[in-house]
């Protein structure tokens, strides 16, 4: 049997596109795996490349890629049983009428049909920067187009070729760009062998260049190459790169071992090397010069190499005593012994040494990126699959993790905890369990009795304390030999002792401030001057330190350099502080009357020309504040920032804010008033403040370069309150692009958040979708992905009823424009039913008015399964056994509804429990143990209530979640309360009792203390049944206050005892870790009347709605917990609802509800799910009106027995 599997590598295409975001990710993933099964020994799977180019142009490229590049590429996919045949596709030439139509016409069938069965195909572009990328129709005027098929003599067939290797949701090309600067040493006569640049590439080059402009920066390689004449044949021959090969073999090796074989590609490129490489240029550099700190970094060690530890260690001390240093020395100790060998953990296994460094890398003080990436670096979880999507899920999982006694061994350095930028110290720490696994240890540096401090002190395990002691005599005295000694200098004994004797010089960074002030002076008098003069304390050395700089030659410059460097959001690059500074005539904030001489200024002077500031004055510049500043390396390409956030607390004091009110040097300097704008909220902003985020905002608004773009204009504008532009900025696609997040855009959320209501959101989409729809250099692939990710956003704001109509314009698109294409009818599908299912969330009870909404949302599911099954590769196999863990709860809740007339409830259930079956199969072949767990929790949730065979499959699901997870889990949280209840229906509630305790505890230490779930947890623990039982154990706690099940003491008493919970049935969307939280139960209070006991289980967002007859409880429809006070702490947590769920949806319901109640049933689209060979067939039913009598479901009243059966109640989140 053989499989044919097209890649194809095209000469001269263009470069990666911006789209590669994690939805198209997902989505090129897929590839080329033709059967979920391995192949046998006789199968073959073809993986075909294409390698486009010029046709009178790089014959040296092909000729590397063919004779060096691909022999090895061939080699290693045979191992794995795959034959790799490349296809050499030349575009353009000279001689175009010379050229074979039927080639092109064969290579572009080929490409076809790799993409019409769903495959990736790989792709090798080369062009040069003098001819450029093949501009394709739409993104062009047709006049650019037609001047460049012209000028460079290419077919029709040659652009409909490369548009195949221009896909921008194919992530399996690369597109290489040769450096022409080489032709300036060719002689003339050498040139004309090679294409030269013209008029016509001159329009899509450069700025206009839409490859650079759409495809991420490390799929377009920029390479260099050497000269080497002409052959025989009259052909340039030039030398290339050993990296660039090296780079091409491991890009081929990356794709297809993802396509083809389900392996993990390889993180060279991931954003984390770059981020880990500069945190360990970081620790290399700090651990350089610590003196006197051997004891401290012995006990580091020590408490690294003791096994009992299972709580951190903390380095505390003030601002500048040295706790970086220290924890770089202690990390870089730790790292060689690990790399050597030397020290081993557990079992001998080796360790693993995480670090992260606050406020030495750009980005390093956001919580959230480092906590993915300590998951990632654990191999916890994977961008591809249970990644979570924001901080709250990200740290609930880190908080597994790191109690999980099954987790490698793991040493984590964290430093200056107080710096990261969330304000909450409880927040910021809620990742961290209050018990580390004996594998597991925590070394973080903070400032002593700060916020993040106390938190950690106030746990009852609490951490473990050092103490940075002032440093000794001798250590400061050899630091100022080291220092001066830099500088050619010495101090004689009596200045040396002048100097130790003051107070501040115990303290590091105080003693190498002065160092650096005296190493400026020669006169031995003046020096002795210098040093009485020296203020104590930090900030005061600091402000003394910036009004010498004030009175230098160029003082202006460097107050200005540092007011810039402090405005910025992760630092400034050397060319752009240059790039600003060179405005020198209005390098500072202007005094009143400067003020009123400028609005007379003319308009030409205010916009006229500027250049760079000169290599001299800016040398000038950098070697002044270079001991201050960060180093960036020889490239000089890295960020310029403050060493210390002291010198940022120093240059705020002194330049940013209002009065000459002195600080009080006896309060430490809190080190995480970070340079961001909110350390500045608390008080009124000067005219200063907003001065220089205005300078910024107005030179980042016109930078080409993207990444810093997004990085820095807008925070300026958030800063500036200025919510016109910030909008506008939003609304710029290369933005858009940057901060979108098939999950969760996190960013992009909180910038609109800033500029209003999500009204306003969606507004400014919808008119820049039209504006880019209407855009001829927009093709139509380009639209329709572009609304589909709006639509996300949209979502993600819980807008669903716009979010619907942005999806259905894209799957408009898609359908009549785009020819259906199966691998993106089948994301669009899915996101159809997602709309619904979270439209479904917005109650809290199930009842059958949400029938409607519940058919089209297994509708759609369905449809998306049925295509899913046709698509080859590990991510569409995942995807697909987690939607359909999804439809059987969506069947369950078919069935807790009455059922309909397509499908009655206990042929929801039957099929339920098919597609669960189904998952469980393909956890078990991908081995994915952890979602299998999730899995057979869920089949217990579809077995009968209360049954043994549901305790079962509970218990085995809590045996492999301890493996995989470790008891501080989100799933294992919600095992224990599904376990409790299976004892509670059974009527054994002291063993229910005790579960219920489990689940109180475990989520107080995912969740925390004041989480609403937790406050659920504990809730249920109080009702009267387990407060007596308590009590028996002698575990009630006659001083914790009560809080009455119901509202007040009388209405518990009245409790019913036999009332029941209901069970966890959560299903989580890509990952396991659910953090999306219960919505108001408004309409739930006015049900609870007539001593009416209501239950509301603690991971529960639906629950069933009926009426209790009081005279008859022993019949109760509704199981679970409610707790009065509860319901209050959840509305303040989302006091900003009324943003997302306001009265659009009374339109949405009128408008959607009653069409699905005269639409297609839920059987138009089936899906057979047995285990023989025909699990790809489509089983496409035939539609039946639904009778008028299904409009019952619109009511929630009970008009017929039938719905008697209407008990269980659900957590659809």
């Amino acid at each position: 049997m053989e499989n044919n599997l097209d890649l194809f590598v095209l000469k001269g295409t263009s470069p990666f596109s911006r789209l590669e975001h994690e939805c198209l990710d997902a989505m090129a993933c897929a590839a080329p795996i033709a059967s979920p099964s391995k192949p046998s020994i006789s199968e073959v799977i073809n993986v075909k490349l294409f390698i486009t180019s010029y046709t009178d142009e790089f014959f040296t490229e092909r000729e590397i890629i063919r004779k060096e590049i691909l022999p090895e590429v061939r080699a290693w996919c045979e191992q794995k049983k795959l034959n790799l045949i490349e296809h050499a596709i030349k575009w353009g030439g000279r001689h175009p009428d010379r050229r074979e139509v039927s080639e092109l016409e064969r290579a572009q069938t080929s490409i076809e049909n790799c993409y019409y069965n769903n495959i990736m195909p790989l792709f090798i572009n080369i062009t040069s920067e003098s001819i450029g990328w093949v501009p394709m129709w739409g993104e062009y005027a047709d006049e650019v187009i037609e001047d460049y098929i012209e000028a460079y003599g290419l077919l029709v067939e040659d652009l409909q070729v490369l548009y195949g290797a221009y896909r921008e949701d194919n992530l399996n090309s690369i597109f290489l760009i040769r450096n022409d600067s080489f032709l300036e040493s060719v002689c003339e006569e050498g040139k004309k062998y090679f294409v030269q640049r013209t008029s016509a590439s001159e329009k899509i080059c450069g700025p206009h260049d839409k490859i650079s402009q759409k495809f991420p920066s490390h799929r377009i390689k920029h390479y260099k190459c050497e000269y080497k004449g002409i052959d025989h044949k009259k052909r340039p021959q030039i030398k290339l790169a050993d990296e660039l090969k090296q780079e091409i073999i491991d890009f081929l090796k990356q794709r297809v071992a993802y396509d083809y074989c389900g392996e993990e590609p390889m993180v060279s490129n991931h954003p984390d090397s770059f981020v880990h490489a500069a945190h360990r240029d970081f620790l290399h550099q700090k651990s350089q010069m610590v003196l006197g700190r051997n004891e401290v970094v012995v006990k580091i060690e020590d408490y690294i190499l003791h096994e009992d530890k299972d709580v951190p260690l903390l380095l505390l001390g003030s601002p500048g005593c040295g706790k970086s240093s220290i924890l770089c020395k202690a990390a870089d100790v730790i790292l060689t012994k690990v790399e050597k060998g030397e020290i081993h953990g557990e079992g001998g296994k080796a360790w693993h040494v995480f670090y992260h460094f606050v406020g030495a890398v750009p980005g390093s003080t956001s919580l959230e990126p480092m906590l993915k990436r300590l998951l990632r670096e654990v191999e916890a979880a994977k961008d591809s699959s249970n990644m979570p999507k924001d901080l709250d899920a990200t740290a609930q999982m880190c908080c597994s993790v790191l109690s999980n006694p099954n987790t490698r061994p793991l040493i984590i350095f964290i430093d200056a905890v107080n710096q990261f930028a969330e304000e909450q110290a409880a927040r910021v720490l809620s990742w961290l369990p209050r018990k580390l696994a004996p594998q597991v240890r925590c070394i973080f540096s903070m400032i002593d009795n700060t916020d993040h401090h106390m938190a950690l002190m106030s746990r009852e395990t609490k951490p473990i304390e050092l103490h940075i002691k002032p440093l000794d005599h001798a250590s400061r005295q050899s630091m100022v030999c080291e220092m001066l000694k830099r500088y050619d200098k010495r101090l004689p004994g009596s200045q040396l002792e002048e100097l130790l004797n003051k107070q501040s010089s115990e303290n590091p960074l105080w003693l190498s401030v002065a160092c650096e002030e005296l190493s400026l002076l020669d006169d031995a008098d003046f020096i002795s001057q210098t040093i009485v003069a020296l203020p104590n304390g930090l900030l005061n050395l600091l402000e003394h330190l910036l009004t010498r700089l004030e009175h230098e030659n160029g003082g202006s410059l460097l107050v200005a350099t540092l007011c810039l460097l402090e405005a910025s959001a992760a630092g400034l690059l050397e060319c752009e502080l240059r790039d600003i500074l060179g405005d020198e005539d209005s390098l500072m904030p202007p005094s009143p009357y400067d003020e009123k001489e400028e609005k007379e200024c003319s308009e030409k002077e205010k916009v006229k020309q500027r250049g760079s500031l000169s290599d001299r004055k800016w040398m000038r510049i950098f070697s002044t504040l270079r001991p201050f500043l960060r180093p960036y390396g020889d490239s000089k390409e890295g960020r310029l920032d403050f060493y210390h956030r002291a010198l940022s607390k120093a240059v705020r004091k002194k330049y940013f804010r209002k009065g000459e009110a002195e600080e009080r040097e006896d309060v430490p300097v809190q080190e995480d008033e970070d340079n961001n704008e909110g350390s500045l909220d608390r008080e009124e902003k000067p005219d200063a403040f907003y001065w220089w985020h205005k300078k910024l905002a107005d030179y980042f608004e016109t930078v080409t370069n993207i990444d810093r773009k997004v990085e820095e204009y807008p925070y300026h504008l958030v800063c500036l309150d200025d919510k016109y532009r910030l909008a506008q900025c939003l609304c710029d696609w290369d933005i858009f692009d940057r901060l979108y997040n098939e999950e969760y855009s996190s960013q992009l959320l909180a910038y609109w958040r800033k500029v209003g209501p999500s009204a306003e959101m969606i507004s400014y989409y919808e008119t820049a979708l039209s504006k880019f729809e209407e855009d001829e250099t927009v093709n139509e692939e380009s639209v329709s992905i572009q609304y589909e990710k709006v639509c996300r956003v949209v979502i993600q704001a819980g807008k669903h009823y716009e979010a619907l109509e942005l999806l259905k314009t894209a799957m408009k698109i898609e359908e009549i424009e785009l020819g259906a294409r199966p691998h993106r009818m089948v994301e669009l599908y899915a996101l159809m039913a997602e709309i619904y299912d979270e439209k479904l969330k917005l109650n809290d009870f199930v009842s059958p008015s949400q029938l409607p909404d519940l058919r089209k949302t297994i509708y759609y599911g369905r449809k998306s399964i049925t295509i899913r099954k046709t698509l080859p590769g590990t991510y569409h196999k995942f995807k697909l056994s987690m939607s359909l863990m999804k439809l059987a709860f969506n069947m369950e809740s078919w069935e807790a509804c009455g059922g309909g007339p397509e499908l009655t409830g206990s042929e929801a259930l039957a099929e339920g429990n098919r597609y669960i079956d189904k998952a469980l199969k393909i956890f078990q072949e991908l081995n994915d143990m952890g979602h299998y767990a999730e899995a057979l929790m869920t089949k217990g949730v579809l077995a009968p209530r209360g049954s043994m065979e549901q305790l079962k499959l509970y218990n085995q699901a809590m045996d492999l979640c301890m493996q995989m997870y470790g008891e501080f889990h989100i799933l294992t949280s919600r095992l224990y309360i599904n376990i409790g209840i299976v004892y509670e229906d059974n009527n054994d509630y002291k063993k229910a009792y005790e579960y219920f305790k489990k689940w109180a505890r475990v989520s107080e230490e995912i969740l925390g203390p004041d989480h609403p779930k937790t406050l659920r947890a504990k809730g249920v623990l109080r009702e009267s049944r387990y407060k007596r039982i308590a009590q028996e154990l002698g575990e009630w706690d006659a001083e914790e206050p009560e809080q009455d099940v119901i509202g007040d003491i009388e209405e518990e008493e009245e409790e019913n005892p036999d009332t029941e919970h209901n069970y966890d049935d959560t299903v989580g969307q890509v990952e396991l870790v659910v953090s999306r939280e219960d919505l108001p139960l408004d309409s739930f209070v006015d049900n609870v009347a007539n001593g009416d006991a209501i239950h509301i289980a603690a991971e529960s967002g639906l629950n069933v709605l009926a009426e209790v007859d009081s005279d008859d409880n022993n019949e109760l429809l509704m199981n679970g917990y409610f707790d009065g006070e509860e319901r209050e702490s959840i509305n303040e947590e989302h006091t900003d609802s009324e943003n997302f769920y306001d009265d659009n949806f009374e339109d949405y319901d009128e408008q959607y509800i009653l069409h699905v109640d005269n639409g297609p049933v839920i059987e138009e689209f089936n899906v057979h799910l047995g285990d023989d060979d025909d699990d790809n067939d489509i089983v496409e039913l035939a539609s039946r009106e639904i009778d008028d009598c299904d409009n019952r479901y619109a009511s929630d009243g009970r008009e017929d027995d039938d719905d008697v059966g209407l008990h269980h109640r659900y957590n659809r989140s």
